[in-house]
């Protein structure tokens, strides 16, 4: 990708995020999410798109940079988000065991553990 491919997705993406900021209600707090959201996305966006993310070969880094976004959005979702105490435990908890499932693939535990595929093979 060129720099000027580059700069022109930063700046529509930056764009849009101002007119969202701007001129479409909503609460602050989901606001911040959102933002803290697209930057996030962008920056890992803007890493893979100029060679960064791509030239480390070690899978580590990835695992760490998803356990991270994941982490930040789990702490936004319960520090922003208004909702029943119960219901936030139970989404930390889903979370988790997902989070943890996907380890054990990423690091071969589950390899030999069978695959339930939908559709066509």
């Amino acid at each position: 990708m060129n720099i000027i491919s580059l700069m022109v997705v930063l700046v529509v993406v930056g764009l849009l995020l101002w007119l969202v900021n701007n001129y479409i209600p909503m609460e602050a707090r989901i606001k911040r999410i959102l933002n803290s959201v697209v930057v996030i996305m962008v920056v890992l966006w803007v890493l893979n798109a100029v060679g960064i993310m791509g030239a480390i070969a070690v899978p580590l880094v990835s695992v760490l940079v998803t356990l991270v976004v994941v982490g930040l959005l789990l702490w936004l979702i319960n520090s922003y988000i208004p909702m029943e105490r119960r219901i936030k435990q139970i989404l930390n908890i889903a979370v988790i065991i997902l989070v943890v499932l996907w380890l054990l693939n990423v690091f071969g535990v589950l390899g030999g553990m069978p695959v339930m595929r939908i559709g066509n093979p």
